[in-house]
């Protein structure tokens, strides 16, 4: 299996704390995450768009989740879950309009007072742009923006999230917030 990202084991403890059940994983890209927590006894969903979502129905565990869906279906899946995992997908979204829209499938999917654990791509603001092949990795990828918790925020405090906390480690911020009324 392959590793599940650092804030999903950083956090799952906290998860089971607070009584954390029902999880979505938006974006679930090869199951890493939502394997991980099924198997720390939390009922896992996973979401991604429809080619992947093909993948996964024939992924050899996916009989282990509570579900599979393409993010069309969110809109109106109201799966009312504790927790909404997102790595490393944020930032890969291109548009204001794409984000909106994904923002709104997490609130519509996530019960009030439930967390949303997002992980994204950060960078230090000293890194120049990348003029050579690979010579600043993280500031190479055109196609990924980078975020502070700050930004985060900005981008979060309209969809009635509230930061808990957050942490940085060499490439990326995970923030750790919670829907409110």
């Amino acid at each position: 299996m392959i590793r599940p990202a650092s804030s999903v084991i950083r956090y799952a403890r906290f998860f089971r704390l607070t009584q954390v059940r029902g999880v979505l994983d938006y974006g679930a890209g090869r199951l890493r995450n939502a394997l991980y927590l099924t198997g720390e006894g939390f009922q896992v969903y996973a979401a991604d768009v429809p080619e992947q979502v093909k993948a996964l129905a024939v992924h050899p565990e996916a009989g282990r989740l509570a579900g599979i869906l393409t993010v069309g279906e969110l809109p109106r899946a109201g799966l009312c879950v504790d927790l909404v995992l997102s790595t490393f997908v944020f930032n890969i979204l291109a548009t204001r309009n794409s984000r909106k829209q994904y923002l709104e499938n997490v609130v519509a999917n996530l019960r009030q007072g439930g967390l949303f654990l997002i992980e994204v791509n950060s960078r230090h603001d000293d890194i120049v742009p990348c003029a050579s092949l690979l010579q600043h990795y993280y500031s190479c990828d055109c196609n990924a923006r980078s975020y502070t918790h700050d930004q985060l925020d900005r981008e979060l405090t309209p969809f009635r999230f509230e930061r808990i906390c957050h942490y940085y480690c060499s490439h990326a911020v995970a923030a750790l917030y919670r829907l409110t009324d």
